[in-house]
Protein backbone atom coordinates (compact mmCIF):
# COMPACT_ATOMS: atom_id res chain seq x y z
CA UNK A 1 0.00 0.00 0.00
CA UNK A 2 1.11 3.57 -0.59
CA UNK A 3 2.49 5.56 2.31
CA UNK A 4 0.46 8.36 3.85
CA UNK A 5 1.65 11.26 5.92
CA UNK A 6 0.35 11.87 9.44
CA UNK A 7 -1.68 14.59 11.10
CA UNK A 8 -0.31 16.33 14.14
CA UNK A 9 -3.79 16.79 15.63
CA UNK A 10 -5.78 13.73 16.67
CA UNK A 11 -9.35 13.66 15.46
CA UNK A 12 -11.90 10.87 15.58
CA UNK A 13 -11.10 9.64 12.02
CA UNK A 14 -7.33 9.80 12.62
CA UNK A 15 -7.68 7.76 15.81
CA UNK A 16 -9.72 5.18 13.91
CA UNK A 17 -7.03 5.26 11.24
CA UNK A 18 -4.41 4.60 13.93
CA UNK A 19 -6.39 1.60 15.12
CA UNK A 20 -6.59 0.03 11.67
CA UNK A 21 -2.82 0.47 11.40
CA UNK A 22 -2.22 -1.07 14.81
CA UNK A 23 -4.40 -4.08 14.02
CA UNK A 24 -2.55 -4.53 10.73
CA UNK A 25 0.77 -4.42 12.59
CA UNK A 26 -0.52 -6.96 15.07
CA UNK A 27 -1.15 -9.58 12.38
CA UNK A 28 2.01 -9.07 10.36
CA UNK A 29 4.84 -11.58 10.58
CA UNK A 30 6.35 -10.79 13.99
CA UNK A 31 9.80 -9.31 14.34
CA UNK A 32 11.70 -9.44 17.65
CA UNK A 33 10.98 -5.73 18.15
CA UNK A 34 7.23 -6.10 17.59
CA UNK A 35 7.04 -9.23 19.74
CA UNK A 36 8.72 -7.29 22.52
CA UNK A 37 5.90 -4.71 22.38
CA UNK A 38 3.37 -7.55 22.60
CA UNK A 39 5.06 -9.04 25.63
CA UNK A 40 5.86 -5.86 27.56
CA UNK A 41 2.34 -4.48 27.05
CA UNK A 42 3.32 -1.49 24.90
CA UNK A 43 1.27 -2.69 21.94
CA UNK A 44 -1.85 -3.23 24.06
CA UNK A 45 -1.44 0.13 25.79
CA UNK A 46 -1.41 1.91 22.44
CA UNK A 47 -4.42 -0.11 21.31
CA UNK A 48 -6.48 0.64 24.41
CA UNK A 49 -5.47 4.32 24.49
CA UNK A 50 -6.99 4.71 21.03
CA UNK A 51 -10.05 2.57 21.74
CA UNK A 52 -10.86 4.44 24.97
CA UNK A 53 -10.99 7.77 23.15
CA UNK A 54 -13.77 6.68 20.79
CA UNK A 55 -17.37 6.63 22.12
CA UNK A 56 -18.62 4.18 19.48
CA UNK A 57 -16.22 1.54 20.88
CA UNK A 58 -17.72 1.43 24.40
CA UNK A 59 -18.61 -2.24 24.06
CA UNK A 60 -14.93 -3.04 23.47
CA UNK A 61 -13.76 -0.74 26.28
CA UNK A 62 -15.97 -2.66 28.70
CA UNK A 63 -13.89 -5.78 28.06
CA UNK A 64 -10.47 -4.16 28.43
CA UNK A 65 -9.57 -5.63 31.81
CA UNK A 66 -10.62 -9.17 30.86
CA UNK A 67 -8.96 -9.15 27.44
CA UNK A 68 -5.76 -7.47 28.60
CA UNK A 69 -5.32 -10.01 31.37
CA UNK A 70 -5.89 -12.94 29.04
CA UNK A 71 -3.56 -11.56 26.36
CA UNK A 72 -0.71 -10.84 28.76
CA UNK A 73 -1.17 -14.22 30.47
CA UNK A 74 -0.97 -15.95 27.08
CA UNK A 75 2.44 -14.39 26.43
CA UNK A 76 3.97 -14.97 29.82
CA UNK A 77 7.12 -17.09 29.56
CA UNK A 78 6.78 -17.43 25.78
CA UNK A 79 10.01 -16.97 23.82
CA UNK A 80 10.18 -15.22 20.47
CA UNK A 81 11.28 -18.30 18.54
CA UNK A 82 8.48 -20.43 19.99
CA UNK A 83 5.97 -17.67 19.19
CA UNK A 84 7.14 -17.53 15.57
CA UNK A 85 6.98 -21.32 15.17
CA UNK A 86 3.37 -21.32 16.39
CA UNK A 87 2.52 -18.38 14.11
CA UNK A 88 3.90 -20.15 11.07
CA UNK A 89 2.09 -23.40 11.91
CA UNK A 90 -1.14 -21.46 12.37
CA UNK A 91 -1.06 -19.05 9.45
CA UNK A 92 1.42 -20.34 6.87
CA UNK A 93 1.90 -24.11 6.91
CA UNK A 94 -0.57 -26.98 6.68
CA UNK A 95 -1.97 -29.72 4.47
CA UNK A 96 -3.89 -29.06 2.31
CA UNK A 97 -3.80 -25.55 3.78
CA UNK A 98 -2.78 -23.81 7.02
CA UNK A 99 -5.28 -24.03 9.92
CA UNK A 100 -6.04 -20.29 9.84
CA UNK A 101 -4.82 -18.61 6.65
CA UNK A 102 -5.17 -14.82 7.08
CA UNK A 103 -6.56 -14.43 3.56
CA UNK A 104 -10.17 -13.63 2.69
CA UNK A 105 -10.22 -15.93 -0.32
CA UNK A 106 -10.01 -19.02 1.91
CA UNK A 107 -13.26 -18.16 3.70
CA UNK A 108 -15.56 -17.17 0.83
CA UNK A 109 -17.80 -19.29 -1.38
CA UNK A 110 -16.51 -17.47 -4.48
CA UNK A 111 -13.20 -18.43 -6.03
CA UNK A 112 -10.18 -16.80 -4.44
CA UNK A 113 -9.32 -15.24 -7.80
CA UNK A 114 -12.73 -13.56 -7.92
CA UNK A 115 -12.33 -12.29 -4.35
CA UNK A 116 -8.89 -10.84 -5.05
CA UNK A 117 -10.15 -9.21 -8.25
CA UNK A 118 -12.97 -7.55 -6.34
CA UNK A 119 -10.57 -6.27 -3.68
CA UNK A 120 -8.04 -5.08 -6.24
CA UNK A 121 -10.74 -2.96 -7.90
CA UNK A 122 -11.22 -1.12 -4.61
CA UNK A 123 -7.47 -0.51 -4.29
CA UNK A 124 -7.13 0.54 -7.92
CA UNK A 125 -10.00 3.03 -7.61
CA UNK A 126 -7.86 4.91 -5.09
CA UNK A 127 -4.62 4.45 -7.07
CA UNK A 128 -3.20 2.02 -4.52
CA UNK A 129 -0.97 -0.89 -5.44
CA UNK A 130 0.28 -3.85 -3.43
CA UNK A 131 3.74 -3.54 -1.96
CA UNK A 132 6.25 -6.01 -3.37
CA UNK A 133 8.63 -5.63 -0.44
CA UNK A 134 7.16 -8.41 1.65
CA UNK A 135 6.98 -11.08 -1.03
CA UNK A 136 4.19 -13.62 -1.04
CA UNK A 137 2.39 -12.27 2.03
CA UNK A 138 1.39 -9.06 0.32
CA UNK A 139 -1.64 -10.29 -1.63
CA UNK A 140 -4.84 -8.24 -2.04
CA UNK A 141 -6.92 -10.46 0.25
CA UNK A 142 -4.34 -10.50 3.06
CA UNK A 143 -5.92 -9.36 6.33
CA UNK A 144 -3.19 -6.78 6.92
CA UNK A 145 -3.62 -5.33 3.43
CA UNK A 146 -7.38 -4.96 3.96
CA UNK A 147 -6.83 -3.27 7.33
CA UNK A 148 -4.21 -0.98 5.76
CA UNK A 149 -6.75 0.00 3.10
CA UNK A 150 -9.19 1.10 5.80
CA UNK A 151 -6.31 2.87 7.54
CA UNK A 152 -5.92 4.82 4.30
CA UNK A 153 -9.64 5.54 3.84
CA UNK A 154 -10.12 6.82 7.39
CA UNK A 155 -7.04 8.99 7.03
CA UNK A 156 -8.50 10.47 3.83
CA UNK A 157 -11.83 10.95 5.64
CA UNK A 158 -9.98 13.08 8.19
CA UNK A 159 -8.29 15.03 5.43
CA UNK A 160 -11.63 15.68 3.66
CA UNK A 161 -13.14 16.99 6.90
CA UNK A 162 -10.19 19.36 7.43
CA UNK A 163 -10.42 20.54 3.81
CA UNK A 164 -14.20 21.03 4.14
CA UNK A 165 -14.87 18.87 1.09
CA UNK A 166 -18.28 17.12 1.55
CA UNK A 167 -18.08 15.33 -1.80
CA UNK A 168 -14.77 13.65 -0.98
CA UNK A 169 -15.92 13.01 2.58
CA UNK A 170 -18.99 11.13 1.37
CA UNK A 171 -16.87 9.17 -1.10
CA UNK A 172 -14.42 8.00 1.57
CA UNK A 173 -17.22 7.09 3.98
CA UNK A 174 -19.06 5.17 1.28
CA UNK A 175 -15.87 3.30 0.36
CA UNK A 176 -15.38 2.31 4.01
CA UNK A 177 -18.96 1.07 4.30
CA UNK A 178 -18.80 -0.88 1.02
CA UNK A 179 -15.43 -2.45 1.80
CA UNK A 180 -16.43 -3.45 5.31
CA UNK A 181 -19.76 -4.90 4.13
CA UNK A 182 -18.45 -6.68 1.06
CA UNK A 183 -15.18 -7.95 2.49
CA UNK A 184 -14.02 -7.79 6.14
CA UNK A 185 -17.45 -8.41 7.68
CA UNK A 186 -17.93 -11.34 5.31
CA UNK A 187 -14.93 -13.35 6.46
CA UNK A 188 -13.34 -12.10 9.70
CA UNK A 189 -15.99 -13.92 11.84
CA UNK A 190 -15.03 -17.20 10.13
CA UNK A 191 -11.34 -16.39 10.58
CA UNK A 192 -12.00 -15.83 14.29
CA UNK A 193 -13.75 -19.18 14.52
CA UNK A 194 -10.78 -20.89 12.88
CA UNK A 195 -8.40 -19.27 15.32
CA UNK A 196 -10.61 -20.22 18.26
CA UNK A 197 -10.72 -23.84 17.08
CA UNK A 198 -6.97 -23.92 16.50
CA UNK A 199 -6.03 -21.94 19.63
CA UNK A 200 -2.36 -22.52 18.84
CA UNK A 201 -1.56 -18.88 19.57
CA UNK A 202 -4.04 -17.43 22.11
CA UNK A 203 -2.64 -13.94 21.52
CA UNK A 204 -4.09 -13.91 18.00
CA UNK A 205 -7.40 -15.44 19.08
CA UNK A 206 -7.95 -12.49 21.41
CA UNK A 207 -6.66 -9.79 19.05
CA UNK A 208 -8.89 -11.16 16.27
CA UNK A 209 -11.82 -10.98 18.69
CA UNK A 210 -11.10 -7.27 19.23
CA UNK A 211 -10.74 -6.71 15.48
CA UNK A 212 -14.15 -8.30 14.87
CA UNK A 213 -15.81 -6.10 17.49
CA UNK A 214 -14.02 -3.07 16.05
CA UNK A 215 -15.07 -3.56 12.42
CA UNK A 216 -18.65 -4.27 13.53
CA UNK A 217 -18.72 -0.95 15.42
CA UNK A 218 -17.04 0.75 12.49
CA UNK A 219 -19.69 -0.40 10.03
CA UNK A 220 -22.42 0.95 12.31
CA UNK A 221 -20.56 4.26 12.65
CA UNK A 222 -19.87 4.92 8.97
CA UNK A 223 -23.42 3.86 8.04
CA UNK A 224 -24.78 6.44 10.49
CA UNK A 225 -22.35 9.08 9.25
CA UNK A 226 -23.49 8.62 5.65
CA UNK A 227 -27.03 9.60 6.68
CA UNK A 228 -25.77 12.94 8.00
CA UNK A 229 -23.39 13.95 5.19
Amino acid sequence: MSQISSFTVSTEPTIRSNLYKLFSLGFRYPTPEVFKTFQNGTYLTRLWDNIKSLPHLKTIQAQQAELTGKIQDSLEGVGFEDFVVKCVSTFDIGTPEPPCPPYEGFYRSESRAAVMLSISKFYKHFDLIMSQKEGKRELPDYLCAELEFLHFLTFKEAQARIDGNPEFLKGYLLAQKDFLERHLIQWVPKFCDSLQNSANVPFYVLIARIVLMFITCELELVSAKLHSV
